[in-house]
């Protein structure tokens, strides 16, 4: 017989109970809960000075907003869709360090409305201890970092979380709208849009493209058509070529701390394989990933692992959206999906060493295997995984 959880869990919308016992996954994630949070406080004594002055990522945006509301799109010259940078003009009105705590404050208040969004799904988890699904949050990494540096991944993970939300009310072209939104982080959003797409989802598709075409157009009409061209050339030269080391310093973008197969591969095969070898290889199984999901019923949490293990660019922060999945798989009965949750949890520490992000590829890479194990229901489409369509295995 599997392990079954730790509590009787009344099943959301079924009103069905699953009689539990102890499930170790959540056992040993509250032994490492001191941890993760320790760690985390060491962190933020070290680097939260720094980036009040300016050693962080937000000063990247900062920069950008004060460039748009100059008149001065034609000169912005980064990885990042000049659209989003839209939001940043408002505060580039305050100095840097207001707007650094500005910006701080208006994610930690996303992150309230995120664990708001997902309390349906992290039953399981407060039933065990009500205050395990909060910090449970608090302690992810990619989250953390996110918040610390000033980044824009919490704003993607407040937006699939309400996605998720979306979904388990029946309202495919709020969750499409939603997902639309996130375009700034086209490398991830645009596979998931493509998996419903080949689901045949049409109103989540319909949604997906208003606020994309809409986001497609405002930046073409700030740069014009020849940066359009500069900005395709851009990610073309730091993603498909190999770009100089100096380059890859400029726009942090070396492949070895992307968390995806892209930074898997290269550690694996680069300097071993010539590189437009290695490049078709990435290529060929990120499309073998997209056909296996694609071979599944819809499930937002299975394209989100899809997605993140096929996008190009996947750093410690942007992984916060893996958090989403990590509270499907805890929630779920299956001790394999319980295990590789915790393995997702520890595994961003690699990050914080140089060149070796890449290593959160593989429990993640497991994860997607064990979620092809079973053809989910229809029920998980409606729900996007939740426990109502938990199925004992």
């Amino acid at each position: 017989m599997p392990d079954k959880l730790m509590q009787t869990t009344k099943v959301a919308g079924e009103g069905k109970t699953l009689h539990a016992k102890k499930f170790w996954p959540h056992e040993l994630i509250l032994g490492l809960l001191p941890l993760f949070i320790g760690f985390e406080v060491m962190l933020w004594a070290v680097y939260l000075p720094l980036a009040t002055r300016g050693l962080a990522d937000f000063r990247v945006f900062y920069a950008d907003g004060y460039t748009l509301r100059t008149g001065q799109a034609a000169e912005l010259n980064d990885i990042h869709p000049v659209f989003e940078k839209l939001l940043f003009v408002p505060l580039s009105l305050l100095a840097y360090r207001a707007a650094y705590w500005v910006f701080m404050a208006f994610n930690v208040a996303l992150l309230f409305l995120c664990g708001g969004l997902l309390r349906p799904r992290l039953k399981v988890l407060s039933d065990r201890w009500r205050w395990l699904p909060a910090l449970l949050i608090l302690a992810f990494i990619p989250i953390s970092r996110a918040l610390l540096i000033g980044q824009d991944s919490i704003i993607l993970l407040t937006l699939l979380a309400a996605a998720l939300w979306s979904l388990d009310h029946e309202k495919e072209f709020v969750a499409g709208l939603l997902v639309g939104l996130g375009i700034f982080k086209f490398q991830i959003v645009i596979p998931i849009a493509l998996l419903f797409l080949i689901w045949k989802r049409w109103r989540f598709s319909a949604g997906f493209a208003v606020p994309s075409v809409a986001a497609g157009l405002v930046s073409l009409w700030l740069v014009g058509l020849g940066g359009a061209r500069e900005y395709a050339n851009l990610l073309l030269s730091i993603s498909v070529r190999r770009p100089p080391q100096a380059e890859m310093l400029h726009y942090a973008s070396n492949p070895r701390d992307m968390l995806n197969l892209r930074g898997l591969f290269f550690a694996i095969l680069d300097g071993k394989l010539p590189h437009d070898y290695v490049q078709f290889l990435i290529a060929a199984c990120s499309a073998v990933v997209l056909l296996a999901a694609a071979r599944q019923r819809p499930s937002l949490p299975l394209a989100i692992v899809a997605s993140s293990l096929v996008s190009y660019h996947m750093f410690s922060h942007d992984a916060s959206i893996l958090i989403i999945v990590i509270a499907a798989a805890l929630s779920s009965e299956s001790l394999w999906k319980g295990a590789v949750a915790v393995l997702l949890l520890l595994a961003p520490l690699c990050a914080v060493i140089l060149d070796r992000g890449y290593l959160e590829a593989i429990p993640l890479l497991g994860l997607f295997l064990l979620m092809l194990g079973r053809v989910p229901g229809r029920s998980e489409f409606t729900t996007g995984g939740r426990q109502d369509a938990i199925q004992r295995t």
